[in-house]
């Protein structure tokens, strides 16, 4: 008969816990046995990270400050509706899309691009599902080989078809004028299927190049690609800022008017 008396600690419970020791080793997968007391491992909102948070919170607040007494503001005279500045330019979070708009079509740049690129983000965690390398930076040694080697991939060619398509009146690099003066191509056809087959184009050989040289995982492509969209979106930016000026003509940041330096 079994002693059902049997204390706590005891014999029979001490075969238990053997027996499941035995059992997590068969258990195929990344859970761990692990202890239940997790005390050590812990640390705690207050005052750990709540104190950090309020110390950092302060030191901006008096650097905010002191700029603001300090460093004047580039303000210029009331708003006139009849006088647009020259260059008119949108806020610096839009002024990568206000650069795409010079070199393709309003709706293109500003709708299906932006469109296409935050759902390509949304859709990252349902077609990447892996665990593993989750909280890695670059996930790999590789992976963060991937990612330099797009950043500087992406910077060279972003910043050559900006100055090049600049030459060109800003045309598609010269194709879209010779296809509307030798073949009388629609604005639909220069502004919008040409910029769309050149970015396409350029991705493919990205990671065609990624694929053949690194033989990524399909995560570390996509870090390959990510890496290429956070670079485009700061150059594009970086350009709209500091090197468009009068007429958004390309132009050195001190030739700026005072205004937009």
């Amino acid at each position: 008969m079994t002693d059902l008396a049997t204390p706590a600690g005891g014999p029979t419970s001490s075969i238990d816990e053997a027996k499941r020791q035995k059992l997590l080793e068969l258990v195929r997968g990344r859970a761990l046995a692990r202890p239940t007391d997790l005390a050590e491992d812990e640390v705690m909102v207050w005052p750990s990270l709540v104190v950090v948070e309020a110390v950092c919170a302060t030191v901006f607040l008096l650097i905010l400050v002191l700029l603001s007494i300090f460093v004047g503001a580039p303000l210029t005279e009331m708003a006139n509706p009849n006088a647009t500045p020259n260059p008119s330019k949108a806020p610096w979070y839009f002024l990568n899309l206000q650069e795409l708009l010079l070199h393709m079509d309003a709706g293109l740049a500003g709708v299906i691009i932006p469109t296409i690129a935050l759902g390509a983000i949304a859709a990252i965690p349902y077609i990447d599902r892996s665990p593993l390398g989750v909280g890695i930076l670059g996930t790999s040694t590789k992976g963060r080989r991937i990612a330099a080697f797009s950043a500087v991939f992406t910077f060279v060619v972003v910043v050559a078809m900006v100055y090049i398509d600049e030459q060109f009146d800003r045309k598609q690099f010269g194709i879209g004028t010779w296809l509307a003066e030798n073949h009388g191509a629609s604005e639909f056809i220069t502004g919008i299927i040409l910029p769309s087959i050149i970015l396409l184009v350029l991705i493919f050989i990205m990671a065609g190049i990624i694929y053949q040289v690194f033989k990524p995982t399909p995560r570390e492509l996509i870090i390959g690609l990510f890496t290429a969209f956070y670079v485009s979106y700061w150059v594009l930016t970086i350009v709209g800022t500091s090197f468009r000026g009068p007429s958004q003509t390309l132009v050195w940041p001190w030739e700026l008017p005072l205004t937009h330096h």
